[in-house]
């Protein structure tokens, strides 16, 4: 795989994937891909796309990199099942596309891996599934378990929204430039086990708590209690009458039920 074409731009977050064996690994991850609708972030030169167009699946790339995406247009000129946009990924609306099931691919800028996980939280309900390249400390955050010091934010909304795990990791030597983290490949399948809770509203919760995450929840939720006008005092009677000892834990012990059950609990008091 040549890679003189273009030099990657460090304030991107370019590390080109050189390993075809890898990024067919990777491609693997989304399973029978033929037919199907594949959104590919950062396509670069084209590493997984290849593959991707190979396995006859339908591919929207979304580039940010002007001398990437021209790259991207002329190789794949003429191929019906590929498509580009120049754009920052965060911009771009997948509800536009009119497409009912897409699976989402990518190896991506470590600075930003983490609002990119949020974006696809945005459209997860006509999201499948997600694979993506990261650092491993971040995919470790995102597959971590409760009292652990990994285990926050970013692991409970992806639980809201699906499974995670870490499928392998990568050697920096697979990438060029080489990073100077291990990565690790993620798979992530998006299901409606909480489709009728209020997602966004349960996110608030668990990001407030979260804020003074060594402190317990009895103190750390009053910012959140005062904003829904509901005192402290009460919230604890309705959690005692419940035997529920929420209050007297740290956010990193609840897991996702015991956050849903807990908002529940206060709009029942509001």
């Amino acid at each position: 795989m040549k890679l003189d074409r273009i030099t990657p731009i460090k304030a991107l977050g370019q590390n080109f994937l050189k390993d075809k064996n890898l990024a067919n690994k990777i491609v693997d991850l989304l399973g029978d891909i033929s037919a199907k609708n594949i959104v590919e972030i950062g396509p670069g030169m084209g590493a997984l796309t290849d593959i991707l167009i190979e396995r006859k699946a339908n591919v929207f790339a979304i580039e940010k990199d002007k001398r990437a995406f021209d790259y991207l247009t002329q190789k794949y000129s003429g191929i019906s099942n590929f498509n580009v946009v120049n754009s920052d990924v965060r911009e771009v609306n997948l509800f536009d596309l009119d497409m009912s099931e897409l699976y989402v691919i990518g190896n991506i800028p470590y600075n930003i891996s983490t609002d990119i996980l949020f974006w696809t939280f945005d459209f997860a309900s006509i999201i499948k599934n997600v694979v993506l390249t990261v650092q491993r400390e971040v995919a470790e955050r995102i597959c971590a378990s409760p009292r652990t010091k990994d285990y926050g934010v970013t692991t409970i909304a992806t639980k809201i929204y699906g499974k995670a795990k870490i499928a392998f990791h990568l050697p920096p030597s697979v990438f060029f430039p080489p990073p100077k983290v291990v990565s690790s490949a993620l798979r992530i399948e998006f299901d409606d086990t909480y489709e009728n809770i209020d997602k966004k509203e349960v996110m608030r919760l668990i990001k407030a708590v979260f804020l003074q995450r060594r402190k317990m929840i009895n103190n750390s939720i009053r910012p959140y209690l005062s904003e829904r006008q509901i005192s402290i005092e009460k919230l604890t009677i309705e959690l005692e009458s419940r035997n529920l000892n929420y209050l007297k834990q740290r956010p990193e012990e609840l897991q996702v039920d015991d956050f849903i059950n807990l908002y529940n609990i206060i709009n029942e008091a509001s």
